[in-house]
């Protein structure tokens, strides 16, 4: 039940409250990545410290999307969570100055940081709701094969 990372976890739990009419616990987000309901409370304090969610504590209580998903992009996630790095190269250290290193280690760099800036922008032209109409299609698409997956 280990954690992937915490922006495709931050997304996922997203996504499942996108269209929720009530709040969703930290219980039943768990379940849906799956992982243990301390990750997903600290994914949802940093998310509300964002002002994407707001949670209610107490019986009937939980998280539900601060705005509408259609005003929330992804890119707004990816900063809730810290703006990790999207894009690792690994590059050579030392080789005692050697120019062709240096050259290897600043095409990887460069490749790095331009496919990061592209990720970015892909982030921030892709809002929350379009990510949500995607998995109710997914899910209408894995139920009628047969599969489930819980809302």
């Amino acid at each position: 039940m280990k954690s992937a990372n915490p922006l495709s976890d931050a997304l996922h739990v997203m996504a499942h409250l996108v269209g929720q009419e009530g709040p969703r616990t930290s219980e039943q987000l768990a379940t849906c990545l799956p992982t243990h309901p301390v990750v997903i409370r600290r994914l949802l304090s940093q998310l509300a410290k964002a002002g994407l969610v707001r949670s209610v504590r107490g019986h009937g209580g939980g998280s539900q999307l601060a705005r509408d998903a259609a005003a929330i992009t992804l890119h707004d996630i990816y900063l809730a969570v810290g703006a990790p790095v999207l894009v690792q190269v690994g590059t050579r250290e030392g080789g005692g100055g050697c120019p062709i290193q240096q050259l290897v280690n600043q095409a990887l760099l460069d490749g790095a940081r331009q496919a990061q800036q592209l990720l970015e922008q892909r982030l921030q032209a892709t809002t929350l709701d379009r990510l949500g109409a995607d998995f109710a299609r997914h899910l209408a698409h894995h139920s009628a094969l047969g599969g489930s997956h819980a809302p």
